[in-house]
């Protein structure tokens, strides 16, 4: 998790990092605030909860990754000594 926030202060900035978080929570609670205006059946919210949740988990990483990636060198130069 530290890494994370690293990354995110590194290259994206915390008020990026902060909406991107804020993002996230409204679509995980998006379900409940529809239940306000209109009726929903609780198979749907929690799917769309599940389906949320794991999304974010996937994806998440993918922008740590990617820069991560692009700092090693590639495998496909020999090294020079």
């Amino acid at each position: 998790m530290r890494a994370y926030r690293a990354y995110l202060s590194a290259n994206l900035g915390w008020r990026k990092a902060l909406l991107g978080a804020l993002v996230w929570l409204a679509g995980m609670f998006a379900p409940l605030w529809a239940k306000a205006f209109v009726q929903l059946p609780n198979w749907a919210a929690i799917t769309w909860m599940i389906g949320w949740a794991l999304l974010g988990y996937i994806f998440a990483p993918y922008g740590m990754w990617k820069h991560h990636r692009t700092q090693i060198p590639s495998s496909g130069q020999p090294d020079r000594k």
